[in-house]
């Protein structure tokens, strides 16, 4: 008798779904923690209007806060499995890392500049790092790699890509099925019901499933396991090629500066940069397997790519430091010098380290991310000094300071060059961006301080006044890249304070947006809510666009009407107004009147 060879896949039941979650609360309850508070704060804010959105000033600071407390906690947790921590040591470094984010909390603005934008970006790629070397920083002291720090990083690696797929397939079935729902059986669904199961499946489960598969026992991860085809398929055959191309584009353009005897493009820095990146990134996918023996050119080709990188690592200093000298440094030019110095490090060390010691590269690049995400050194300070500095050499260069200040400057030399005059407004803008003009105090006499009733308007109008309140100050004329130096650039806007419904007295009322385009044929269509001193009113399109109804909110959920028009009668009366005509679109003075149409 022939067994069956048949193997059946044996699917979770319920109780060892509920297990498996409830084993991720209990070893990682702060991680989880932290995506509850991104997904509750992203639901609320999905039933907000934008008006409404913008007077939360506690915002960006707790969703910025808890978006760092994930990979946060998650670094600690991890690393005190790893090394058995004891149980005070541990939750103390928790207690610790909350104590940050509560320090992050209190000192984040409520609407953030490019400075902090930048910041929370560097701290957020440090944290990750941490999370990728945090478990096996012992290694650092190692002659040689060991599997386990490989096989980590790639299970997380994987663990990503997996949460992610399953949480974009959730989200558009579920966003199909509630479609197929809205249009069989006539539901009105809101576009924020999208917007929340977006949110609950972008945070919440996806932070759970990718919990999950976060590896627990270290030791079986310095066992030795069959490396996965697909991925050196991958690389060899897609990533590495690649790479090679951007090499022989950037060396033959190397050899084109040097032929013309020209300074290289700035652009070009970008491109050095994301050649190594790809380089690096491809040799850390195949470092297991690069001591097999039919695997001797991934030795050969990790060697001679250190090497390449470092003519190119010139022409990136050549073309980041002509850009600094003309206009000093900013946060971008801060971060490729910083880059730049990294990967010459990096290079030097795996070229004497023969490609030894991969944990290098995340312990040693999220210490840089870190460091330069504050502080004297870091890149904001960095860069603040440096723009100071360079007005300050352009005033007493062309002699604008009177008692070492700039008010008036523009009466004293009224024929400052362009690129003095583009310089000063790169620097005012500089400050004005990142609303740092208050660093620039000691320069004018004339205090720099933001009128009061711009205090709680948004961030462009802050950024806009203190810009032209610098000119003003100065007398120094905006740079104008057309050449239209004389003109006066003043902008007025001019808002009202219902931006949805403005009301117009005796009962009119003016409705900021109004589309009657949308058309369905078989249920309401709601084309504007907005909220006036006589209650919340809606203003509806019924089926095949027959009537236009106004409607109030009793309570919750119920709706009076109060006002129907007939839409084909209107219609009706607009032609007879209009008479025959061979235009499809007629113009109607404010004048016309037209006959009542209401219920």
């Amino acid at each position: 008798m022939k067994a069956d060879s048949r193997v059946f896949m044996k699917l979770p039941s319920l109780q060892q779904l509920a297990a498996e979650a409830a084993r991720v609360v209990r070893r990682f309850p702060f991680t989880l923690l932290c995506a509850v508070v991104l997904c509750g704060t992203g639901i609320y804010t999905n039933h907000l209007n934008y008006q409404q959105r913008q007077h939360l000033e506690w915002l960006f600071p707790l969703l910025s806060a808890a978006g760092l407390g994930l990979s946060g906690t998650l670094a600690v947790a991890l690393t005190a499995e790893r090394y058995y921590w004891r149980p005070a040591l541990r939750w103390g470094a928790l207690a610790a890392v909350l104590g940050l984010l509560a320090v992050w909390y209190a000192v984040a603005p409520t609407e953030p500049t490019s400075e902090w934008g930048a910041r929370l970006a560097l701290l957020l790629l440090g944290t990750h790092l941490t999370v990728a070397a945090g478990p096996y920083l012992s290694e650092l002291r190692r002659q040689a790699d060991t599997p386990g720090f490989w096989r980590y990083n790639e299970t997380l690696f994987l663990r990503i890509l997996t949460a992610g797929l399953y949480s974009g397939v959730l989200f558009a079935g579920c966003a199909l099925a509630l479609v197929a729902v809205e249009n069989l059986f006539f539901v009105d669904i809101k576009p924020r019901v999208y917007a929340d199961l977006f949110v609950v499946l972008g945070s919440v489960f996806n932070t759970w499933f990718f919990l999950a598969g976060v590896p627990h026992d270290f030791a079986a991860l310095e066992q030795e396991t069959s490396y996965p085809k697909g991925l050196k398929v991958f690389t060899q055959f897609v990533l590495l090629p690649l790479v090679v191309l951007y090499l022989g584009i950037l060396y033959a353009y190397l050899g084109r500066i040097l032929l013309l005897q020209a300074l290289p493009q700035g652009w070009v820095s970008m491109l050095v940069l994301a050649l190594a990146m790809a380089g690096i990134f491809a040799l850390l996918l195949i470092h297991p397997i690069r001591h097999a023996a039919e695997n001797t050119w991934i030795r050969t080709f990790g060697r001679w790519f250190y090497l390449a990188l470092f003519p190119l690592l010139g022409l990136l200093a050549v073309a980041i430091s002509t850009r600094i000298r003309a206009y000093g440094i900013t946060e971008e030019r801060y971060f490729v010098l910083v880059l730049a110095a990294w990967l010459f490090g990096i290079a030097l060390y795996f070229l004497a380290r023969r490609g030894q010691g991969i944990i290098w590269i995340p312990a040693s690049l999220a210490v840089v991310a870190l460091l330069a995400a504050g502080g004297p050194w870091g890149a904001f300070a960095v860069a603040q000094r440096s723009q100071l500095n360079q007005l300050r050499e352009i005033s007493m260069q062309y002699k604008l300071l009177k008692d070492g200040k700039l008010d008036g400057a523009g009466k004293r030399v009224p024929n400052l060059p362009k690129e003095a005059r583009k310089r000063i407004n790169s620097v005012f803008d500089f400050f004005a961006d990142r609303e740092d003009v208050e660093k620039l105090q000691p320069l004018f006499a004339t205090k720099l301080v933001l009128p009061g009733s711009l205090q709680n308007k948004p961030r462009w109008l802050h950024t806009y006044h203190r810009t032209k309140q610098l000119h003003t100050i100065s007398g120094l004329p905006e740079w104008n890249e057309y050449g239209a130096d004389a003109i006066d650039n003043t902008h007025f806007s001019f808002t009202t304070e219902h931006l949805d419904a403005q009301p117009l007295g005796q009962g009119r009322c003016w409705l900021r947006t109004l589309d009657l385009s949308t058309y369905q044929r078989l249920k309401d269509v709601n084309q504007a809510e907005f909220t006036l001193r006589e209650g919340t009113f809606q203003l509806v399109k019924t089926p095949q666009g027959q009537y236009l109804e106004l409607r109030k909110q009793t309570d919750l959920n119920s709706w009076k009407p109060v006002l129907k028009m007939n839409m084909a009668a209107f219609c009706d009366s607009l032609i007879e107004y209009s008479g025959d005509s061979d235009f499809t679109s007629v113009p109607l003075t404010s004048a016309a009147t037209y006959p009542a149409y209401s219920q």
